[in-house]
């Protein structure tokens, strides 16, 4: 049997829809799936409805619209449950155990234009120049992905596995100075870290509950925004935590449990990661990587056990200081790349993995680009974030719903064509074939699924109006 993209994506729905408790509107969400990947923009749920009523037979412009509205806004189901399949997919592609699996996890803002759509807040425009900060309208959105390896030397995929609305605790109209100085309190409690450290649990004890997960060693990277003690204090079991470090961090010696005397916790002061990388008494080590669509050598120092108090606490930790690989496009360019980068490890201290723990790690840190891959896609190419929803439910599972669906999309991608551009893809233009692309990109898979689901539903017969 040839393969199919349509029919990768749908054996894929099919468990996403259980999430759905009432059985009618499961079939609904089949097709709205598909009318929300092929629709054109902007990226609304009227758009996938009309998409379908121009394409499927049993789909008209002057039939009853209203039960499709309601599945993000009333219908009863959560985004664990949409997830879970997608989870359970993602870990059956990856190599199996004693190898680890690897995460990532980033937060994205989304552009609104009125105040009054629920969780919606002025936030720093991430695009904003250099000492210049832009405040613009927008919802913040919370991504915990599962990244797929697709093949040796050849880029991965960035599974998303949570999507979640994270908006950030604001004071009531006309609050007293009190209850602004409690909503102040619980911001420390209640933050993007935090809420990150609960998604990390939840995918935890997820993978725990697949058959053989609760042996799999999880390498979870994330940016030096969550470099924080409410983070990396809340790390689960078995799971090893990359994150950026700042290069004029207090490092202290680790001082062992029976050494300690009194309140004594650390021993004496450690240089700074960025003093470590200028000491030349540490040799630098070369790794070879795959980064950039090639094979290249990195160099890296490791130190450690260190503690870092004001993160970790008394937990030892290791660094991993990556020397700058600066570049150059052409002579006379402007150099690329040209910061070192310095990452965190914190882990449980006897790690089964049969491999060298500190190129996991780098490879873990280095795919997290990923992340910000789906981003792109997901907001450029999918449009998440344009659908016009006011309901507070609607605001928060319109984007999931449609970040699932898309992750459904590329899953299938690799599970039919090993996430290589075969000759099912229509064919490139002349410019490009020179340099073809290493995989099908979301305009590709989009071209794709909509040929194939087009002449899917010619074949279907149309049911008698009432």
């Amino acid at each position: 049997m040839s393969a199919s993209l349509f029919w990768g994506l749908r054996r894929l729905l099919y468990p996403m829809a259980h999430a759905l408790p009432d059985p009618r509107p499961r079939s609904r969400l089949l097709d709205l799936a598909v009318g929300l990947l092929c629709a054109p923009k902007p990226k609304t749920i009227t758009a996938a409805l009309d998409w379908l009523a121009q394409n499927h037979p049993r789909w008209s412009q002057s039939q009853d619209w209203s039960a499709d509205y309601r599945l993000c806004s009333q219908d009863q189901w959560s985004q664990e449950d949409l997830f879970a399949p997608l989870l359970a997919e993602a870990v059956s592609l990856c190599p199996p155990a004693p190898e680890p699996l690897f995460s990532a996890q980033d937060d994205t803002l989304i552009r609104k234009s009125s105040r009054r759509i629920p969780g919606t807040s002025y936030a720093r425009d991430p695009l904003s120049p250099a000492f210049t900060v832009n405040l613009v309208l927008g919802q913040r959105f919370l991504q915990t992905s599962l990244v797929v390896p697709t093949g040796p030397a050849r880029p991965c995929r960035s599974i998303a596995v949570r999507f979640r609305h994270t908006p950030p605790l604001k004071a009531p109209r006309r609050a007293t100075p009190e209850q602004k100085a409690q909503v102040r309190r619980l911001r420390k409690i209640y933050n993007l870290a935090t809420e990150a450290a609960k998604d990390l649990q939840s995918l935890r004890q997820e993978l725990d509950q697949l058959p053989g997960g609760a042996a799999r060693l999880l390498i979870h990277a994330v940016d030096g925004g969550y470099t924080k003690a409410c983070f990396l204090g809340q790390v689960p079991p078995r799971t090893v935590v990359v994150a950026r470090l700042r290069k004029d961090a207090s490092l202290r010696t680790y001082l062992p449990v029976g050494q300690r005397q009194g309140g004594r916790k650390y021993g004496p002061p450690l240089p700074t990661p960025d003093q470590y990388r200028q000491d030349e008494q540490i040799p630098w080590q070369g790794l070879q990587v795959f980064v950039a669509g090639q094979e290249r050598t990195l160099y890296y120092k490791a130190i450690g056990p260190v503690c870092w108090p004001r993160g970790t606490g008394d937990q030892p930790v290791r660094i991993l200081i990556i020397k700058a690989a600066g570049y150059r496009l052409h002579r006379g360019s402007r150099l690329l790349y040209r910061h070192p980068a310095y990452l965190l490890v914190l882990g449980p201290r006897d790690l089964p993995a049969p491999h060298n723990l500190d190129a996991l790690c780098i490879h873990g840190y280095l795919i997290r680009w990923e992340v910000e891959v789906n981003f792109r896609d997901e907001k450029t190419g999918l449009g998440v974030g344009q659908a016009q929803v006011w309901n507070g439910l609607a605001v928060e599972r319109a984007p999931a719903c449609l970040v699932a669906c898309y992750a459904a999309l590329l899953l299938a991608s690799i599970r039919e064509f090993n996430d290589v551009r075969t000759e099912a893809f229509p064919p490139l233009p002349r410019r490009r074939r020179t340099n073809p692309p290493v995989r099908p990109s979301l305009a590709d898979l989009r071209k794709l699924l909509s040929k194939e689901a087009k002449a899917y539903f010619k074949r279907l017969p149309a049911e008698p109006q009432p």
